[in-house]
């Protein structure tokens, strides 16, 4: 059984939503496995943090679009099956490029150390 395409994206977007509530409130030490894991962001804790807050705070906003648009386009969204799916698929997705471009830009504002 194929799921629908809007479930995905609402999918995600919950995931996204939920995973970056605590990089926001900073409550995620620096590790090599959760977090916006750059360069920048292991030069010290206060970058690991801002950097994880901010990036948090713009991964819920998209996550949060995500599950909108999954739950609008509920009634329009092709079927699974249509060769439109991975278009309809991959499309909203490609909003998370300018989320990360934000990301490292704000990242490059940062000190060295």
């Amino acid at each position: 059984m194929l799921i629908p395409i809007p479930y995905v994206h609402a999918g995600i977007g919950l995931t996204m939503a939920l995973t970056s509530i605590p990089l926001i409130l900073r409550r995620v030490p620096m590790n090599r496995a959760y977090g916006i894991r750059i360069r920048k962001a292991y030069v010290s804790a206060e970058n690991w943090y801002a950097l994880n807050a901010f990036g948090g705070k713009l991964l819920l906003g998209y996550g949060v679009l995500l599950i909108v648009f999954g739950l609008l386009a509920l009634s329009t969204a092709p079927a699974p099956s249509s060769p439109w799916a991975p278009v309809f698929l991959l499309v909203p997705l490609l909003g998370l490029v300018p989320v990360l471009l934000l990301i490292v830009a704000y990242a490059r504002g940062l000190p060295e150390g």
